[in-house]
């Protein structure tokens, strides 16, 4: 046999951990890595977090499923909760983004055919953007990293710049939902600007075209706020949450208002594993500690703390060209091969992530940190820069 065990889709660092705590992860042979990686923003609340690890085994004890055929609790009150702390008024779980995402999409094309607006298909997205790896999300994503192999792509989806001329031109075609990240993720930390988002809520209004937010990486407190969107005061139709919100659980959600999803109905979507008790009694968990006092606003200032470390650097350092992001949410575009960087990073202590467009190496540290643990990651980065520095 030559292929591996596992599907060979990966290309994954040479590093066995074998636990973590708090910000720190430990490998195999007791070696300790601070890190500003999170499972790419999803260890929201650091490692064996102590509430997290409790409502496990509490809920584990009681019931792990049942199927959606019956009320769940839980799910209730997790909904409740983010729809009271969001613009939504209805809430679908999932396992993953990517779900969320088409379940996003699923809502849109359901509204315009429910208007009868059959012509209005088309999906609307950005350069730079992922919205996941299903067949649909792949479509929607710029697909210029992507395998030609995987052509014919899905061709409901037009793929523009970032900016409102473009955006004029197209949603003459049929368009029926944009989607967009406030802040891209893979594709380099790109923070979309402000007027440009409030132009597109204008222009959604105007034209009856849904606005649907991708909030999966951007979400969940990331950005020192529950949602990125609350940064520039523009709200969405539907909004797809993800990653830290499970704080490490497989979990995703699929907000909407109640216009967006007035034409859903029993049947038109759903999910065996979405919802269950044991992931909604995490995500509640979490959640409620996004929203303790202080939390969010403690985000923002190590976010602001960690982000002038790096523009620091980047004044001391020109292999670093630009220090982007919000709150936790950071990146740094290198003079080099960013993936290879973060890769020679890890083999020094510090977690990253490299696998990122615009060879921007991605900063996502727990939302829990500390100035320390802050100061203890930049010591390792500063000694790595010095070092390819004198080379």
């Amino acid at each position: 046999m030559t292929i591996s065990p596992i599907l060979p889709v990966y290309s994954p660092v040479n590093i066995n951990f074998s636990h973590g705590k708090g910000i720190y992860l430990y490998d195999v042979d007791g070696e300790r890595y601070v890190d500003f990686h999170s499972g790419i923003a999803v260890s929201s609340l650091g490692h064996a977090n102590s509430r997290l690890i409790s409502t496990l085994k509490l809920q584990g004890e009681k019931l792990w499923h049942i199927s959606n055929t019956y009320n769940i609790p839980a799910a209730n009150n997790f909904a409740e909760k983010l729809i009271n702390n969001s613009f939504a008024d209805t809430v679908f779980f999932s396992n993953s983004g990517s779900e969320a995402v088409e379940c996003g999409l699923k809502i849109a094309r359901i509204y315009q055919n429910g208007k009868g607006n059959k012509t209005r298909h088309r999906i609307l997205t950005f350069h730079g953007a992922f919205h996941g790896r299903t067949f649909l999300t792949c479509a929607t994503n710029d697909k210029q990293k992507f395998s030609e192999l995987l052509n014919p792509y899905i061709d409901w989806c037009d793929n523009i710049e970032p900016n409102i001329e473009s955006v004029k031109k197209a949603i003459s075609s049929g368009i029926g939902v944009i989607l967009i990240e406030p802040i891209q993720g893979q594709g380099g930390i790109k923070v979309m600007n402000e007027v440009f988002m409030k132009e597109l809520r204008r222009l959604c209004d105007e034209n009856d075209i849904l606005l649907f937010f991708d909030c999966v990486q951007c979400g969940a407190g990331r950005t020192g706020k529950l949602f990125a969107y609350e940064h520039i005061g523009v709200e969405p139709d539907i909004c797809a949450l993800a990653k830290g919100i499970g704080g490490g659980f497989p979990l995703g959600a699929c907000l909407a208002t109640e216009k967006a999803a007035k034409y859903m109905a029993v049947g038109m979507h759903g999910s065996t594993f979405g919802g269950n008790p044991l992931a909604t009694s995490v995500g509640n968990a979490v959640l409620e500690e996004l929203l303790s006092p202080g939390f969010l606003k403690n985000v923002e200032i190590r976010g602001k703390y960690l982000k002038n470390k790096l523009e620091d650097l980047a004044s001391k350092f020109p292999i670093i060209e630009e220090v982007r992001g919000k709150g936790l949410m950071l990146g740094i575009k290198v003079k080099a091969d960013n993936q290879k960087f973060a890769e020679e990073l890890s083999h020094r202590g510090l977690l990253t992530v490299g696998v990122t467009s615009d060879n921007v190496v991605r900063i996502l540290p727990p939302l829990i940190i500390t100035e320390k643990e802050i100061d203890e990651g930049i010591e390792i980065l500063t000694q790595y820069l010095s070092e390819k520095s004198s080379d």
